[in-house]
């Protein structure tokens, strides 16, 4: 009886255990569903031209294996990742406006209800636009064109203010309206502004291009263009304006607008330098003219530039060290470099291999060690290559860390600066002492 009633028993207790194990299994196949997230706050705010950096953070929720953020704004979604910690930083790129930032609190895969926050996200970006002047000598009427209005909350909460230059007060541009004109008393130069503001009070000033009246005469000036003799794609030939001048307008405000002779135009104001590189070989008239701010113009004198084609490849030479087996002479490798006629050397190229014994070892620049290899072929195409800059002798020289004894074998090729290659010189040395 005693026998029946322990056996009774065993079995009682293994079955509660293993109901016990089936139960922890489903309950952690089905987590129960985490609380609301508290404490949401958002720490910045910081905004770029086009884009914010938010932080925030919350409270810990029981039990959570992660959190989902989402930030939303307009019914789009701008953000959306998973975070582990209670806490999110990242970067939104959009314009300004009220945001949502929205988290929830997630068990193993079963998320919580969202608690969700407004995030302002502030107007710092002045409004932008771009104008034109003209005039009516004959009416002595000046007059403004908006060719481009922009802000990122919209252009429909700028306002514009424009003075003209002549001592008369700053007139408000009634809006819609792109063209606006003023009469002006009496001959001059004047320079109009444009002041922009948004609703966020962000604001853009802008100093338009002068309207000069009465002004009849030409401006004055000269240019140099050098130098006379280039190479094709290489060589930067440089007009520089000196000497400008006008009755009204000054140096710095008179246009410069130059003909390269290959098709190619550029335009600068004052005595600022232009640069041009020739992409073909030729012989070519550079061509300029010179306006000032009421549009009188001066054709200048042309200047002809010889254009040529680099096609002379480098040469290259080794200068050998005197003590031809030793280790020590050869560790730092010599030579000359030269490009004439041509653009020059840009640099010179050298790969190292060493055969000590039956085993070849190629030179590694980088980490500036040798690296074994099973052949001269392998050990060439494993070496790294060790660049070097010619000095103005045209000498150059590069030095082999860890060089021993045995037969050193190096290449050596030298470029020009448009590409072209000189032919590649090999020299081997027996090193057979120290």
């Amino acid at each position: 009886m005693l026998t029946r009633t322990l056996r009774a028993l065993a079995t009682t207790v293994a079955a509660g255990v293993a109901l016990g194990l089936v139960g922890t299994t489903a309950a952690e196949a089905k987590p129960t569903q985490p609380g609301s997230v508290t404490g949401l706050v958002v720490d910045s705010v910081t905004p770029a031209t086009t884009s914010y950096a938010l932080a925030a953070h919350w409270n810990q929720v029981a039990r959570a294996t992660k959190y989902r953020v989402a930030v939303t704004k307009g019914g789009v979604t701008l953000l959306s990742t998973t975070v582990a910690a209670a806490s999110w930083s990242g970067t939104l790129t959009t314009g300004p406006g009220d945001a949502t930032l929205g988290v929830r609190a997630v068990i193993v895969h079963k998320p919580g209800k969202e608690s969700t926050v407004v995030v302002p996200l502030p107007d710092v970006n002045a409004p932008t636009g771009s104008y034109v002047t003209s005039k009516n000598e004959a009416t002595k009427l000046g007059t403004i064109t908006e060719t481009a209005l922009n802000d990122d909350s919209g252009t429909g909460g700028i306002s514009r203010t424009v003075t003209w230059g002549d001592g008369t007060p700053p007139i408000t541009w009634a809006p819609g309206s792109t063209v606006l004109s003023h009469p002006y008393s009496a001959i001059g130069r004047y320079v109009p502004t444009v002041t922009l503001t948004d609703a966020a009070t962000n604001t853009a000033h802008y100093s338009l291009d002068a309207i000069v009246l009465g002004d009849v005469t030409a401006p004055t000036g000269s240019v140099t263009v050098a130098p006379g003799t280039a190479w094709t794609s290489f060589t930067d030939v440089v007009l520089t304006p000196t000497t400008l001048s006008d009755d009204v307008s000054t140096a710095d405000f008179i246009k410069v607008h130059v003909s390269w002779g290959d098709g190619t135009t550029a335009d600068s104001k004052g005595t600022v330098p232009l640069h041009h590189r020739y992409a073909a070989a030729g012989s070519y008239d550079v061509a300029a003219t010179i306006t000032d701010e009421a549009g009188n113009t001066t054709p200048l004198s042309a200047s002809s530039v010889l254009v040529s084609d680099d096609k002379a490849v480098p040469v290259v030479k080794l200068l050998l060290p005197k003590v031809k087996h030793s280790v020590k002479a050869w560790t730092t490798l010599r030579g000359r470099a030269t490009d004439s006629p041509g653009t020059g050397v840009k640099g010179v190229a050298l790969h190292a291999i060493e055969k000590r014994g039956t085993r070849w070892y190629a030179y590694k620049t980088t980490t500036k060690t040798w690296a074994r290899a099973k052949t001269k072929a392998r050990a060439f195409a494993k070496s790294g290559t060790l660049t070097m800059h010619p000095d103005r002798l045209h000498r150059w020289k590069g030095r082999l860390v860890g060089l021993r004894k045995g037969t050193l074998v190096y290449r050596v090729t030298a470029t020009d600066n448009v590409g072209n290659m000189s032919a590649r010189v090999t020299h081997k040395a027996t090193l057979t002492k120290r």
